[in-house]
């Protein structure tokens, strides 16, 4: 503005001097002279406002980029500017507009770069950490809060303020200093559980004030669960098929020497050694049962009659139940009918009926009873068997286990797969099991799986 004022004053000043000359030669009078100033004086800021007025509407397409600019810089979405072809800043404005929609296009895939990164990040099933020099972290997954028993903090935050186990703690450290990748796998204490984990350090530096450590967490508890599990199953299988084939090696050892001559000897080896041979078969059965229960294979789900079921293996555990005078009472409608897999409904009732009679008291009872709703169907096993500790009744579906051994085998043999047999069922149609016992009273499993 005082550039235009100064540019006026000297417009004036010009023909203010221009005007005393002219007047001098020509004589004016000083009327005559004022008059011819305030003319031309009109005249002058006449033309410098129409000059100012063309300049200023020129400078509004300049104007206009510059507020669209200023925007854009703030965050704006990029927004061209309009202009005519006749324009003198034509050629600017377009080149200036091509740039704005290259950065609208580059904030576009700035953004979905960024929505992809973090989907990608609340869907790991591993838990991610970044933390810089200064160990701040700024990267925090879902995932890596779950298996810190945390909340997902908000970012950016002082890493002593979410990490408090110290041996991960001591791992990024050791990662800052040797700037080497690391791996480990760590047992941490989450929420009162000790857990393993495997846990891998990412060092990445762009120079040294900006160097940053990236965290990999895997949840290995599992894994390593079910490594001792089939260690243990190994172990154990082992043990239960030796034992039996241990005795019927044995006594036909005796019974080809000269123990086999006498009859009664005789006898009394060979029935040993039958009843020895039918635990080693019904023990390899049970273990090939439970294998085939793990193999997810396609099979055909069929309208299933549960009373008559109930009936039929009631059929065949009745030489022991009438050896122990143990009573059926079958409460599951005539009319109750589920569709699923025969062989699993069957080999659930199978266990289930049979412990009951194996476990139960002379002159005992069994009921049988079963629900449903529009979702889920439960079948009930009642008996008034020897029950179920309290302390052990957790460990009851593990494979193999027994309980009290001694007292067990005063009342019946078996494989201690059973239940175990069971539970493979049920969680591999995604249901429940649950058991309630009392000792010397009798014990109680429900089933219940999904229509």
């Amino acid at each position: 503005m005082t550039k235009k004022v100064f540019k006026y004053l000297s417009f004036w000043l010009v023909i203010f001097l221009f005007s005393g000359v002219l007047s001098s030669l020509l004589r004016f009078t000083l009327k005559q002279w004022l008059l011819m100033i305030g003319v031309m004086s009109l005249a002058t800021f006449g033309v410098v406002w129409v000059a100012n007025f063309w300049e200023s509407r020129q400078k509004q397409e300049l104007k206009a980029m510059e507020n669209r600019m200023v925007s854009t810089v703030a965050g704006g979405v990029p927004r061209g500017v309009l202009a005519e072809p006749d324009s003198p800043y034509y050629d600017l404005i377009r080149q200036f507009n091509e740039m704005q929609n290259f950065v609208q296009q580059a904030q576009q895939t700035a953004q979905r770069d960024v929505t992809n990164y973090r989907s990608l990040l609340a869907s790991l099933p591993v838990g991610v950490i970044n933390i810089n020099r200064a160990h701040t972290i700024d990267v925090f997954n879902e995932t890596a809060a779950a298996l810190l028993g945390i909340q997902r903090p908000e970012t950016p935050i002082s890493e002593g303020l979410v990490i408090r186990q110290f041996t991960l703690s001591e791992l990024i450290t050791q990662t800052f200093n040797s700037q080497k990748n690391q791996q480990s796998i760590l047992n941490l204490q989450i929420n009162g559980e000790m857990k393993q984990y495997e846990v891998s350090t990412l060092y990445h530096q762009g120079d040294l004030k900006h160097a940053e450590v990236m965290i990999i967490i895997y949840d290995l508890t599992s894994v390593l669960q079910v490594e001792r599990m089939q260690s243990d199953f190994l172990a154990n299988a082992s043990h239960e098929l030796k034992t039996p084939l241990t005795a019927i090696t044995g006594f036909i050892e005796t019974l080809q020497g000269q123990a086999g001559e006498d009859r009664t000897t005789r006898e009394m080896f060979l029935d040993i050694v039958a009843q020895e041979a039918k635990r080693l078969s019904s023990l390899v059965n049970d273990i090939l049962s439970l294998s085939r229960v793990q193999q997810k294979r396609e099979a055909v789900h069929t309208e299933l009659a549960i009373h008559d079921m109930v009936t039929e293996q009631w059929q065949h555990v009745m030489p022991l139940a009438t050896t122990k005078s143990v009573t059926l009472r079958n409460d599951v409608a005539d009319d109750f009918m589920i569709r699923g897999l025969k062989t699993d409904v069957d080999m659930i009732l199978q266990n289930l009926i049979g412990n009951a009679v194996k476990y139960n008291v002379f002159g005992g009872d069994i009921h049988v009873t079963a629900y449903k709703d529009h979702q889920h169907w439960q079948l009930n096993v009642k008996d008034t068997g020897i029950g179920i500790p309290t302390n052990q009744q957790t460990r009851i579906f593990e494979r193999f286990y027994r309980g009290d051994e001694s007292r067990q085998r005063k009342i019946a043999s078996g494989t201690g797969l059973g239940l175990a047999i069971v539970n493979e069922i049920v969680n591999k149609h995604n249901g429940e099991i649950k058991v309630q016992s009392q000792v010397a009273v009798g014990t109680t499993v429900s089933v219940t799986l999904p229509l």
